[in-house]
């Protein structure tokens, strides 16, 4: 049975003039005939009493049959819709991991907001993941687009769009006599100890304590790695260490942290949105496309 049937015999039902139902459905009276006729042959049963002066007729079989064909063209039309707007990428899930700093950069919702607009019905799963972690469930398939911190390469089949170029700030203890600057500095940081992530697994992190301390004219002090900015922060606040963090983490209210720029060092960080090239499920190629429209109208901060 064929749709294109029982869209004749509904019009035809409705209009019970076979004329204008085949003005309607842009046919000749005489194939809209035949496809009623068709239909009525493969159902074995007469739907229309086609009267020679009188107006066409449902059968009782007719009637029945009228309700059920109507719902099975408005199934098939949401059929066809649900499927071109999975086409487009506008329906499906796809699985979100991001880096704590991301959080706080306000890139990370504005993907987020895009990708739950009121014309699209995308679901997404969001989780917290170290950078090396990201990257390696980007590669297996366990995520599928991820928020981090730049790298200056990444694994085969992934690549990256930056979503934010920021400064990179001085967090101190609030109370330390540092924060009575404006701007710190480098050589007033000679004798401070340095928290940071993972120096294998954050890349410039190192590099940026580095280039302070050779600005500085010092070797610098390190405490050991920890897992993340937050985890940094919580040093800072304690009073146990500085750290060289993104400027949108100013907007982390840990007691007892203070943010200053460098006087002396320009110092940035990148935010990208990384994901698998070639990708093929349309729902992920939504996100994607909504987190290069947020790249693409995001300010760079500096």
């Amino acid at each position: 049975m064929e749709l294109r049937w029982l869209e004749s015999f509904v019009v035809v039902a409705e209009e019970l003039h076979f004329a204008r139902a085949a003005d309607r459905l842009h046919l000749a009276p005489s194939a809209l005939s035949a496809q009623v006729r068709a239909l009525e042959s493969h159902l074995g049963v007469r739907l229309i009493d086609r009267g020679r002066r009188t107006r066409p007729a449902l059968t009782s079989a007719g009637r029945l049959f009228l309700e059920e064909a109507q719902l099975t063209l408005a199934q098939a039309a949401r059929a066809e819709a649900v499927g071109r707007r999975a086409g487009r990428g506008e329906l499906g899930h796809a699985e979100i991991a991001y880096v704590a700093s991301a959080a706080f950069s306000g890139v990370l919702t504005d993907v987020l907001t895009r990708c739950t607009a009121l014309d699209t019905h995308l679901t997404v799963q969001v989780r917290e993941l170290e950078t090396p972690a990201q990257l390696e469930a980007l590669s297996c398939g366990d995520i599928d687009v991820g928020f981090l911190r730049w790298r200056p390469e990444y694994p085969a089949g992934i690549t990256a769009t930056c979503l934010l170029t920021e400064d990179v700030v001085l967090a101190l203890p609030k109370g330390a006599p540092l924060a009575a600057y404006d701007a710190v500095p480098a050589a007033e940081l000679r004798h401070e100890r340095f928290a940071a992530p993972h120096f294998d697994e954050e890349y410039g992190c190192r590099d940026q304590i580095l280039e302070v301390a050779q600005r500085g004219g010092f070797s610098p002090q390190c405490a050991p790695p920890v897992r993340d900015f937050i985890a940094a922060l919580t040093l800072v606040g304690g009073g146990l260490a500085v750290a060289l963090v993104p400027d949108s983490l100013r907007h982390v209210q840990i007691p007892g942290v203070a943010y200053r720029p460098l006087a002396d060092v320009a110092l940035t960080t990148r935010l990208v949105g990384a994901y698998r090239r070639g990708e093929t499920s349309p729902a992920v190629r939504g996100v994607i496309r909504r987190l290069r429209e947020a790249a693409a109208a995001t300010i760079t901060v500096g």
